[in-house]
């Protein structure tokens, strides 16, 4: 994904952060011991939400109230910090659904990322 302005570099920022706030600790399970790469490989899927946030909405928050009364604002959400929080924990259960079974999940999106993959950022 290639942005264009500065603001929207800082759109993905602010969403990121939100969610990262929000969910990141629920990536992890209680009882695994955390490791870097696990950390570092958490919060790459984080931001890769947080793109994703991006391309399908960012549009349509920048005319809020038209996409709040809207049939495509599916989650009912009242503001635009509810519907990253809608977002981010339905996939978070599409992150489980996916990855139930891959322990090594963190590690391996860790491995795969480059110095180039986040340059922008």
């Amino acid at each position: 994904m290639e942005l264009q302005t500065q603001e929207q570099l800082d759109f993905i920022k602010m969403v990121a952060k939100c969610l990262a706030e929000k969910l990141i600790w629920f990536l992890f399970p209680a009882n695994k011991e955390k490791n870097y790469s696990e950390h570092i490989g958490g919060l790459a899927e984080i931001l890769d939400w947080s793109e994703e946030f991006y391309e399908q909405y960012y549009d349509k928050i920048l005319n809020w109230e038209i996409f709040r009364y809207s049939g495509e604002n599916v989650h009912n959400a009242e503001t635009p910090n509810e519907l990253i929080m809608a977002f981010g924990q339905e996939r978070l259960k599409k992150f489980y659904a996916q990855n139930k079974n891959h322990t090594t999940y963190f590690r391996d999106k860790y491995a795969t990322i480059t110095k180039e993959d986040y340059d922008s950022f």
